[in-house]
């Protein structure tokens, strides 16, 4: 707590980090296309009609949802790793009015760190007329460092030296702002689930949920942080479903002995991930549980997704205090103690409703699909 006090107030006394600005948008030369380099096979162009699945959040929200929302108003395709290394003006598909190389996952880029390599070498060389761009959803250097990865800060800084970094919150951009060569954009999550039905009663058992990605990475911090949350509800029966990749099995494991030791009347379910997997839980839970490590720096630049999920899947939530769930913090419950948070919801079940119910409306004016593709239309400069 005080070291958490201590950060806080050494930030204000800093200040807002400047984030450098990126290049003007060029005019988007007239029947020029988008891509996204992406890890797809072939080189195909994307069909607003398709339906283009992957397991792979940052891909949906900052790929496949902005590409079918702006090929409402240019040509777009989904380039190859390769393709773009062989020209990364992919001059074959006609005149590029902006290129962006979508981010892997920090596994996925370990182990392709030869053809990353090249890529970097490949976007060093192009000239200033094909605008290129980097999405970041994630500080590759500091979760390196978690890691002991140091090539992820090494690809993350040669990314910013010849692409303008577009980020999903300021926060993260201030992480990233030492790499930013060409600049930094924010262009925000879009939502992708249903809105539905605002419910923000306590049942019996008391029915919570967690959903996410579960590794090694964050695996003692949410374990911690969950007991510390159920703890106070020792004679509270209590059911957590968490929704996570399947093969996640030793941390689950370890995260149900550990609740079940501070409290007996605990039950834990677990479902694999899936996008209908993840709103059939938000439909049966009472509750929203979204630990964050406060203290990482790979962990306080996460975008408001998860928070803005819960929302619109009309439940009451209980998260951390990063700063892009502090922007949201009229709709949730926002705070370091979520046993205090769920203790609040469990008394005040009207009021808690009260602010989903106002968060969904605001989600919708924020976060829709439209609302965002439009914010990548601007930024890519596309009338």
């Amino acid at each position: 707590m005080l070291r958490s006090i201590a950060a806080r107030a050494e930030a204000w006394l800093r200040g807002p980090t400047v984030l450098p600005a990126p290049p003007p948008p060029k005019r988007f030369p007239k029947g020029a296309f988008v891509a996204f380099v992406v890890p797809v096979n072939a080189t195909t162009q994307v069909n607003q009609a398709d339906h283009y699945s992957t397991i792979i959040a940052s891909m949906r929200l900052r790929a496949i949802i902005p590409a079918q929302q702006l090929a409402k108003r240019v040509p777009v395709w989904f380039a190859s790793l390769e393709d773009f290394v062989h020209d990364p003006a992919l001059s074959a598909l006609g005149t590029a009015g902006a290129v962006v190389i979508s981010k892997l996952p920090a596994p996925n880029i370990l182990q392709r760190q030869a053809e990353l390599s090249e890529l970097l070498a490949r976007a060093a060389t192009v000239g200033a007329g094909v605008p290129l761009y980097a999405d970041m959803p994630d500080d590759l250097a500091a979760l390196g460092k978690t890691m002991a990865a140091p090539y992820l800060a090494k690809y993350q800084k040669g990314l910013g030296a010849s692409c303008t970094f577009i980020v999903p919150c300021r926060a993260l951009g201030e992480g990233l702002a030492r790499d930013a060569k060409r600049g930094i954009a924010i262009i925000e999550d879009p939502y992708e689930n249903r809105a539905q039905p605002v419910r923000a009663t306590a049942a019996s058992p008391l029915r919570l949920m967690w959903f996410g990605n579960l590794g090694g990475i964050n695996g003692r911090m949410l374990e911690d942080a969950l007991a510390a949350a159920v703890a106070p509800l020792r004679d509270t029966a209590l059911r957590l479903e968490m929704v996570t990749r399947a093969d996640a099995a030793a941390q689950l494991d370890s995260i149900g002995k550990r609740l079940r030791s501070v409290n007996p009347n605990f039950e834990l379910r677990v479902t694999p991930w899936s996008l209908q997997a993840t709103e059939d839980a938000l439909a049966r839970c009472d509750y929203v549980l979204i630990p964050q490590d406060i203290h990482k720096n790979w962990s306080k630049g996460k975008s408001h997704n998860r928070l803005v999920t819960a929302i619109r899947g009309g439940r009451f939530a209980i998260a951390s205090p990063i700063p892009t769930y502090q922007e949201l913090s009229d709709y949730a419950w926002i705070g370091e103690d979520l046993a205090a948070g769920l203790s609040w919801a469990i008394a005040h079940p009207q009021e808690a409703a009260a602010r989903v119910v106002a968060g969904q409306l605001a989600i919708e004016a924020r976060f829709s699909p439209a609302c965002i593709g439009r914010a990548w239309a601007a930024v890519l400069g596309i009338p």
